[in-house]
């Protein structure tokens, strides 16, 4: 089925959890975002990566319910978020115009917890003026960090192409990333099996209709190597909040090694590893959600030290 869902409607996942999706127009976009828990408590915003939506979060957002207000945004071009090709998707921009997302959603402080291409919106979202002093903290998932990403790299040509969206829209990328087809490269992503009920969610909001296009178009910018040089030349710098690298050991692509010097980047890094693949939060959510939740308590104590 291609979900649509309304401002305030409240839904329960097939685990059980709850979520309220919200809707905000903002400077003539429309976003979409899924929250649990009550807004009087800590905000933790999460920023999906790709292919994904809000959705891929859940498993962290039922966890993390009783302590804290999640909201799980749809970046601009992914699920039922704006899908205008006619906006810019670079990153930098994407980040720019978050804040006022935020304001709309009366989220001030929060708690940053990012993976995968949403990473790289994340990094630039601490460089906006002003959001060092709003983010509590940086949960920095499955992205690279101060060294090259290593073989194999993700075919970002690929992915802004034609061909590229018309294999998000008929699902084909969906299920090469979450190892349910071969990968044409011969590796996989996924390391521990994800559960199919998540696949087929992420699936129908993936290829609903216009989404692959716009999903397509968010690669304008993407570059391993431009995203390294922006980190070493003033991301990295930006994050004075408490940042926990956390990753998947067993991502081919994303070695453990290449981390060993990651965390003397930011003031106050962290790093841990979770047996699992690129898809952490989907195929270990249990240990995923753990080293988030111990994480994010351990900087509310620090702040009340």
């Amino acid at each position: 089925s291609k979900l649509r869902n309304h401002d305030g409607e409240v839904e329960t996942l097939w685990t059980g959890a709850t979520v309220t999706h919200r809707f905000q127009e903002v400077a003539g976009l429309r976003w979409h975002a899924a929250t649990t828990g009550s807004p009087e408590r800590p905000a933790v915003v999460l920023l999906h990566g790709f292919p994904e939506t809000w959705f891929a979060w859940h498993h962290q957002m039922a966890r993390l319910a009783d302590a804290f207000h999640c909201l799980a945004l749809d970046l601009k071009g992914h699920g039922q978020s704006d899908h205008r090709l006619d906006t810019d998707y670079d990153y930098s921009a994407q980040a720019h115009e978050l804040p006022a997302v935020l304001d709309a959603l009366d989220v001030e402080q929060f708690h940053l917890v990012a993976h995968d291409r949403g990473a790289v919106i994340a990094d630039h979202l601490c460089a906006v003026p002003g959001m060092a002093d709003r983010i509590r903290s940086y949960v920095r998932m499955q992205q690279s960090g101060n060294r090259p990403h290593s073989e194999p790299r993700p075919p970002h040509d690929l992915f802004r192409s034609e061909l590229g969206a018309e294999l998000i829209s008929d699902g084909t990328i969906v299920d090469i990333a979450y190892g349910v087809q071969p990968n044409p490269e011969g590796h996989t992503l996924v390391a521990v099996p994800i559960d199919e009920r998540d696949i087929e969610r992420i699936r129908s909001e993936v290829t609903a209709e216009s989404v692959g296009a716009s999903m397509s178009a968010s690669f304008v910018s993407a570059g391993f190597d431009r995203e390294l040089a922006d980190r070493l030349n003033g991301l990295f710098a930006a994050m004075t909040m408490p940042v926990l690298f956390l990753q998947g050991s067993l991502d081919p692509g994303q070695q453990p090694s290449e981390y060993e010097t990651v965390t003397h980047e930011v003031p106050d890094g962290r790093l841990e590893f979770i047996e699992a693949g690129h898809f952490l939060h989907l195929e270990a959510p249990d240990p995923t959600s753990t080293a988030i939740e111990a994480f994010l308590r351990s900087v509310a104590r620090e702040g009340d030290e």
